[in-house]
This record gives structure tokens, C-alpha cells and sequence, in this order.
């Protein structure tokens, strides 16, 4: 008995292949290494006293199929950088504006000169100035830690 497999038998097998991929990318890898990050990173929140939840509000996960091959990419805003590798202490100047406006609140101790010469505002005093020395951020290394969970993932 002999079999005959039609020309098209590797590229039907192939791009079948690829859809069962592209479909467990779209609905299980994806959205838990997203979920994942995601985790960590309000961890670090919670830790530091940050309010991240705009950085995973902005987070995008994008399953792209081409050239026979299936490409996964995770992305948020440029601001999220900062909280992966973290700053040295700097100082942030205006651009743009003629002062920075933001509340300064309490839980960073506000000096005496900022509670008198300004209004409160929510938590703390709203303050304007054209410029502001500020503490550097450690670092999330949510996005390392993501890949790498990514990579464990896929090798178990």
C-alpha cells in the first residue's frame, strides 16, 4: 500500500501550524505574560508608594503572523523605562512652560516654606515651580522580568 501526499501537503501543514500558534499567543501567552508584568509591576507600586496603575492602563499587547512566523510584542509608554532601570536622583526643569505644576503631597514631607506659600490640594499642597529636585526611582525590572518568565514559560 503507498500514499501519495498532495504538493501542498508541507505549506497546508505549516500555515496550520502557525494558526494554532498565532490562536494560544492571542488567547493564553500574551495576556498572562501581560498579566504577569503587570503583577510586578504593581508590586513595585506598592512597595515604593507609586501610582503605576497609568503605565499597565497603557499597556499593549500587539500577535502579529508574518513571513511565517508568529511575533508577540508587549509595550507601554516611555515613562516606563524610568521605573525599569530606575534613575539617579535629578532635577526636572520646565519645558515648554514657564513652571512645573504638581501637588506635593504629605507622605513626602513637604518643607515648611511649600505648606505656607501654597493651597492645599487632595493629599498635599499644589505647588508651582520652574524647577524641583527629585529623588531617583529604584528599579521595577518589570520588563526583564517579564522576558524571562516569557522564556521559563516556554521551556516548560
Amino acid at each position: 500500500m503507498t500514499f501519495e501526499l498532495e504538493n501542498s501537503f508541507e505549506a497546508d501543514l505549516r500555515e496550520a501550524l502557525l494558526d494554532d500558534v498565532e490562536q494560544r499567543a492571542r488567547e493564553e501567552i500574551a495576556p498572562e505574560v501581560q498579566e504577569y508584568a503587570h503583577d510586578v509591576l504593581e508590586q513595585y507600586g506598592q512597595r515604593h508608594e507609586y501610582n503605576v496603575s497609568t503605565l499597565i492602563e497603557a499597556g499593549q499587547t500587539r500577535v502579529e503572523r508574518r513571513e511565517g512566523r508568529v511575533v508577540v510584542r508587549w509595550g507601554w509608554p516611555e515613562p516606563s523605562i524610568y521605573f525599569e532601570r530606575g534613575t539617579a536622583d535629578h532635577v526636572v526643569q520646565t519645558r515648554n512652560a514657564d513652571v512645573l505644576s504638581f501637588v506635593w503631597e504629605e507622605r513626602h514631607d513637604p518643607p515648611q516654606w511649600v505648606r505656607e506659600e501654597f493651597d492645599r490640594e487632595g493629599d498635599g499642597w499644589r505647588v508651582f515651580l520652574p524647577e524641583t529636585n527629585v529623588d531617583g526611582l529604584p528599579e521595577s525590572r518589570f520588563i526583564r522580568d517579564s522576558l524571562n518568565y516569557v522564556r521559563r514559560w516556554l521551556e516548560s
